[in-house]
């Protein structure tokens, strides 16, 4: 099995967001079958799309991936479960949120769609994923910075700072 381009969504609203994003970034780069892990800076978003709770931290993390787009999955629903989240979010608070975006060459299964089809409608995953992702994402024909330029959320994202792993 080859590597494959990878970024995950990181966001969350509830609780020790700062800390729960360092040890999330922190147990990816520990991952078996992780490398060259890429990470963006943290934003701070309003809330998106009906989701409860005050303001979001987001970030972006890219890398390569040796594994299966399900074991991808998997490690995703570990680390929130980790974070005290709970996987099924119902559009509720939650404490870690973390979203497959893209990997390179993957399928779409009934429990996760490559590419993520909210990427070119949030900004707050556009702006992150351009810190850290100049290509053209997997399964898109567009850059993360060709998508911003047409993206109608106009929310506000403010810049809080680099992540660093604890």
């Amino acid at each position: 099995m080859k590597d494959r381009a990878f970024a995950l969504g990181l966001g969350g609203n509830l609780g020790d967001v700062p800390g729960n994003l360092r040890r999330c970034v922190a147990s990816l780069a520990a991952t078996p079958g992780v490398s060259s892990l890429k990470v963006a800076p943290i934003y701070e978003t309003p809330p998106w799309g009906g989701v409860s709770g005050g303001n979001f931290l987001n970030t972006v993390v890219c890398g390569f991936w040796r594994g299966t787009d399900t074991g991808l999955l998997e490690v995703c629903r570990e680390l929130e479960l980790q974070a005290g989240s709970r996987t099924d979010k119902n559009g509720g608070a939650r404490t870690l949120d973390v979203d497959v975006l893209f990997l390179q060459g993957g399928v779409s299964t009934p429990e996760l769609t490559l590419p993520h089809p909210g990427i070119p409608r949030r900004r707050f995953v556009l702006v992150p994923l351009a810190d850290v992702w100049s290509e053209v994402i997997p399964g898109m024909g567009n850059t993360p910075a060709e998508l911003l330029q047409s993206v109608e959320d106009d929310s506000s994202i403010i810049f809080r700072g680099s992540l660093e792993a604890d």
